[in-house]
């Protein structure tokens, strides 16, 4: 394995506003392993993602994808690095007035000049490698919750990418068939060796397909590391998530009062 993280994040924070969403975020993917990373709602978790996927640059703080700096890139740079990224949103984000074999090959007609028979091939082996075998031809409209995962995990595969983000991916699903989609997350890792970061909130999922968990919560890292480190973390906002305890927070009066009427500062 090589040495070089396939994903490395220094310092980043970030801020709306005023309002600071993540603070000092340190983090590494190393080539081959899957990264989990869970939080509660409004943790950074998305904002994290999407300084991952490029769609926002760092304004304080470095991100490196495939040892590339993102905010050093040109327009050129990140076309050619997006070729090498997949993503599968939450909500597989499938082309309605596409079928299930042209949304999968979409990116390969959008950034390759293979012939239709060659892309019809890679198509139908992504499909079979997500047990989607024979589905080319059915509507988005025609596909079960589980199914549409399936094929927008395909599509995220088509391009043979070394890094994959997957968002929510057993957000919505029914036990049995998230189980299965954690077991072809596995079998993705075993058979390909990419690296992958998986955003969920879903603890059973996380502990059965990372090698390595990073907890957020208010924008912070609590904890990143191993599974049993994860577990056995003495971080009292980390076993609250892991154990679902509901956490009062105490609020000072004067904090109080400026939410309520959005005011700046407390007046004398």
């Amino acid at each position: 394995m090589s040495a070089i993280p396939a994903i490395e994040v220094e310092n980043l924070s970030v801020s709306y506003d005023g309002r600071s969403v993540l603070r000092n975020i340190n983090l590494r993917v190393m080539p081959g392993e899957i990264m989990v990373i869970m939080g509660g709602s409004g943790s950074g978790k998305s904002t994290l993602l999407r300084h991952l996927l490029g769609l926002e640059v760092p304004a304080s703080g470095t991100v490196r994808l495939l040892g590339e700096d993102v905010r050093q890139m040109k327009a050129a740079q990140w076309q050619s690095l997006r070729k090498k990224m997949g993503v599968a949103f939450q909500s597989g984000a499938l082309f309605g007035s596409l079928n299930v074999g042209e949304n999968v090959m979409l990116p390969l007609r959008e950034h390759t000049k293979l012939d239709d028979a060659t892309m019809q091939i890679m198509m139908r082996l992504k499909l079979d490698f997500v047990n989607l075998s024979g589905c080319d031809h059915l509507m988005p409209a025609q596909l079960s919750g589980g199914m549409i995962k399936r094929a927008s995990l395909a599509r995220a595969l088509i391009m043979d990418p070394k890094l994959l983000f997957l968002d929510e991916p057993s957000s919505g699903l029914d036990p049995v068939v998230a189980a299965a989609l954690d077991e072809l997350i596995l079998k993705l890792k075993d058979a390909t060796g990419l690296s992958l970061v998986v955003v969920t909130h879903m603890l059973e999922s996380a502990f059965k397909i990372a090698d390595r968990i990073t907890v957020l919560d208010r924008g912070e890292i609590l904890v990143s590391g191993r599974i049993e480190e994860v577990r056995n973390s003495p971080n009292e906002r980390v076993q609250a998530l892991l154990n679902r305890r509901v956490e009062h927070l105490e609020l000072n009066p004067e904090e109080y009062l400026r939410r309520l009427t959005g005011a700046q500062g407390a007046r004398a």
